[in-house]
């Protein structure tokens, strides 16, 4: 009997410390969430109407011998006003991802065109935690990664067995040892093979190839989410990004094609990087989706203050030849800084924030849209900040005729980001060439820009900025007549006649 009543005080003692180490209570997460809510949203949005824990796991990702806890949860929010959770303006569906820590797929109820006093919104999010001196202390709100690359990325293409074979040998005859590098090329080169075999099919048989970008990344995630809207009949291509997309249209290799603003207006031209090509004069703009701000990011203990205080400093300006390059650069030039100026590190985006990390770079600039998952992952490993671009400079590159905009990346945005920071930002944009019919293009604009497209439930945190109201913020192409007719009938609330989806 006594080795019983031991055995269950052990058992007892187990289960009490096991609890110790699951994290916070119901009532300290429920606090916590509270507050980050608070913080992302103007006061008197929401209010947190429900709560319910769902268990937590270790979190691997933080510092060596940091004891780490995801707390994961399911939230009701209730609007206690009416508010455009999609606005380009102001704080929205960044502060509410970034708050929630939830992935876009797990924010159901936020409404096109804006919700009403009374909605409920509905979110499956994460919290992470550090102990320390025996509390459960809030570190960022997490738990949230990219999603995985699209199931035909990873698929062989079927068919051409003879062709297939010779291609395995050849991956075969690399050792498992060779370099990271060796097996990166064979990644590329097997993705660039199946993208442009899956484009020639699309055109043939599926429907619209759209050149997409790079896998987990943000063009990408929008493409899935509108080849998941009924009726779309667009195929997701991967690609690395939108330079490659436009010379995939101007090549007739996709029907469609994202990329930056100031990238499509360089294609048009036939400026910068796109001189050898010559102007792309038949390129045209479905519309614009969301804002691309420029992220100037500095390690939150750097005695770095301004843009024009990077002179003489290591940044990472982004990959050779890409768009967000020539926007890092432009940026840096609007505060009188020269290539010779400072040590540039030509690095994507994950590779950079490593590099920061570590100590390797002293800022990051990037171009992409708000919410980064990127960023809101690098936060959860090293405090960082988030520097204003100077009035000046800002007002400069607005003035271009780039296709820049005055931007500010609202508060609560970012964890621990206080107040808004301003910046520029370019529209992200949906391209077509002159292939398609205006019966196409039409029924495309509607199918995007069409109420109740929820691309936000359907994987992309920016999808709840893009409508009517902002397809012509930031164009710098000509707009296609057939996309404008249709962009302007929804507006009214209409569908052209004999233009139904």
């Amino acid at each position: 009997m006594r080795r019983l009543l031991s055995a269950l005080f052990v058992l007892i003692v187990a289960s009490l410390l096991a609890g110790c180490e699951r994290g916070p209570d119901a009532g300290a997460l429920r606090k916590d969430v509270a507050a980050r809510l608070a913080q992302a949203l103007p006061p008197g949005t929401v209010e947190l109407a429900e709560l319910r824990r769902q268990g937590s796991q270790t979190d691997r990702r933080g510092p060596p011998g940091e004891a780490r806890r995801v707390v994961y949860f399911d939230a009701e929010l209730k609007l206690t006003r009416d508010f455009d959770f999609g606005a380009w303006d102001a704080p929205g569906v960044a502060g509410l991802i970034s708050a929630l820590g939830a992935a876009p797929k797990g924010v159901q109820g936020i409404a096109l065109g804006g919700n009403k006093a009374g909605d409920i919104i509905r979110a499956h999010g994460a919290a992470v935690y550090r102990e320390e001196g025996g509390r459960w202390m809030p570190v960022v709100s997490g738990g949230y990664r990219p999603v995985t690359a699209p199931a035909y990325a990873g698929s062989a293409p079927q068919g051409a067995a003879a062709m297939l074979e010779a291609v395995r040998r050849i991956v075969e005859s690399v050792p498992a040892e060779s370099s990271p590098e060796q097996h990166a090329m064979i990644a590329q080169e097997l993705a660039a093979a199946h993208a442009s075999i899956r484009a020639r099919l699309a055109r043939a048989n599926q429907g619209y190839p759209l050149a997409a970008g790079a896998e987990g990344g943000q063009y990408l995630r929008f493409a899935q989410a509108l080849a998941a809207n009924p009726g779309a009949r667009v195929v997701p291509l991967v690609t690395k990004g939108g330079d490659e997309n436009l010379r995939m249209l101007r090549q007739g290799k996709a029907s469609l094609a994202l990329a930056q603003a100031d990238a499509a207006l360089d294609a048009y031209r036939g400026d910068g990087d796109f001189a050898a090509d010559g102007p792309f004069t038949s390129l045209r703009a479905i519309g614009s989706l969301y804002p691309e701000a420029v992220h100037v990011l500095v390690r939150a203990d750097a005695a770095v203050k301004t843009v024009a205080d990077l002179r003489g400093k290591r940044v990472a300006i982004g990959e050779k030849g890409g768009a967000s390059q020539r926007t890092a650069l432009r940026v840096l030039a609007a505060h009188g800084l020269k290539p010779a100026d400072f040590a540039g590190h030509e690095l994507g985006i994950n590779a950079s924030l490593v590099a920061l990390r570590q100590g390797e770079v002293d800022a990051v600039i990037q171009i992409i849209g708000v919410p980064s998952e990127s960023i809101r992952d690098a936060l959860a490993a090293i405090p960082l900040r988030l520097l204003p671009l100077g009035e000046k400079a800002a007002a400069a590159l607005a003035d271009s005729g780039r296709g820049y905009l005055r931007y500010t990346v609202p508060a609560g945005t970012y964890a621990n980001q206080t107040d808004g920071v301003a910046t520029v930002a370019v529209a992200a944009q949906l391209l077509v060439a002159a292939d398609l019919s205006e019966a196409e293009v039409g029924a495309i604009a509607r199918n995007v820009y069409a109420p109740g497209a929820d691309f936000t439930a359907r994987g992309s945190a920016q999808g709840a900025q893009i409508s009517p109201a902002n397809a012509t913020q930031g164009l710098s192409v000509p707009q296609h007549l057939a996309a404008a007719r249709a962009i302007e009938a929804l507006t009214k609330g209409g569908v052209p006649a004999g233009k139904g989806r």
